[in-house]
């Protein structure tokens, strides 16, 4: 069946279908395990930590952070304090934040095919 309006069968476009799929990364390193609250790396209140598995493999790779209440507490907390008038990120301009936006959204593009293999364990 012929594509309409650029829609595949299955739904995606053709930019989306020509895109090739992720390949493995093999013995992929995890960098960073603990809670990231107000730019910072924090291990959790409690010192408690949940492992992390490959879904295909079920094998473990790795221990995080458990974030409890006192961690969310601090996180909520650091952020009413970015949102406080006068605080750095309200008295950015629009466009400023529109970079740093657009800068988070270029890493994660750079980074794709490492956070696609690390969600999907492949």
């Amino acid at each position: 069946m012929a594509a309409l309006n650029g829609a595949l069968e299955n739904g995606q476009t053709e930019k989306a279908a020509s895109v090739p799929l992720p390949h493995p990364i093999r013995n992929l390193e995890v960098q960073f395990t603990k809670i990231f609250i107000n730019n910072e790396w924090h291990e959790s209140k409690s010192g408690k930590k949940f492992p992390t598995f490959n879904p295909t493999t079920a094998e473990k790779i790795c221990e995080i952070e458990e974030g409890d209440k006192p961690d969310i507490d601090k996180a909520v907390e650091a952020a009413k304090t970015a949102f406080q008038s006068g605080s750095v990120w309200r008295q950015m301009d629009a466009a400023s934040r529109g970079r740093l936006l657009n800068k988070l959204a270029d890493l994660i593009e750079r980074d794709r095919e490492v956070l696609a293999v690390s969600e999907a364990g492949t």
